[in-house]
């Protein structure tokens, strides 16, 4: 009779010790959690009170145009393929540097997505204000005659702009002294104001002709047709 008696008591003891060993492992499991999160808040807090982080600025600085296909259709819509590579002043303020990764930003017109943005990884060093960052951008089959009609439609100062959305998420790395230390996403949204008055003649032409051999764009000045404003967005 003792015999079974002992060993139930000794398989009732050796359940509760699990039991509490369980509750051991998931305790500390929550305390190393409470901790991790506690320490990398308490380095985030660090980092923006030491470093001071301020947004980057990007410009327009040159664009010109690579490749193009016009299409015409009953003499009254122009559809437009291209590829323009567009350069882009970048300028960092800040005391550490940023390493950011190649991505695609989506370019729009009204919510409706028109073109392609490729923008190559590129570096910019801290305090820097003259890194020049080439992007590529596709357009595949714009109708660029409903464009121009739609802009006509608008009231008062913004009735020969087309107004335009870049959105995406680029990732980056903040560095100090050549040493990363720490990832971000940047999420960007940037409304560009084109003046099309200076595209109305490549339309004409082409109404004219009806074909259109070596046809370059020239822009002189692009801050006099092309605007942006952009919000950057910071996560860890």
């Amino acid at each position: 009779m003792d015999g079974p008696r002992q060993h139930l008591d000794c398989l009732h003891f050796q359940k509760l010790w699990h039991a509490c060993s369980f509750k051991r492992c998931c305790l500390f499991l929550v305390i190393f959690l409470l901790f991790l999160v506690l320490t990398l808040g308490v380095a985030t807090i660090l980092v923006i009170f030491l470093l001071k982080p301020q947004k980057p600025v990007f410009a327009f600085q040159t664009i010109s145009l690579d490749w193009y296909n016009l299409d015409t259709y009953s003499d009254s819509f122009l559809f437009v393929s291209s590829v323009i590579t567009l350069t882009l002043n970048a300028q960092n303020p800040n005391k550490f540097g940023l390493r950011y990764s190649s991505t695609r930003l989506g370019l729009y017109y009204e919510g409706l997505p028109i073109g392609v943005i490729r923008v190559p990884g590129f570096i910019q060093p801290a305090h820097s204000n003259n890194v020049s960052v080439p992007t590529r951008v596709l357009f595949d089959c714009v109708n660029v005659s409903q464009i121009v009609d739609w802009a006509s439609l608008h009231d008062g100062s913004r009735k020969d702009m087309i107004q335009m959305n870049i959105l995406g998420d680029v990732r980056a790395q903040l560095s100090v002294h050549h040493m990363a230390f720490l990832k971000i996403k940047i999420a960007l949204d940037c409304d560009i104001n084109v003046d099309y008055r200076e595209f109305i003649t490549i339309k004409n032409e082409v109404n004219i002709t009806r074909v259109v051999n070596n046809h370059f764009a020239s822009f002189p000045n692009i801050s006099e047709f092309i605007s942006m404003k952009c919000a950057l967005s910071f996560y860890a």
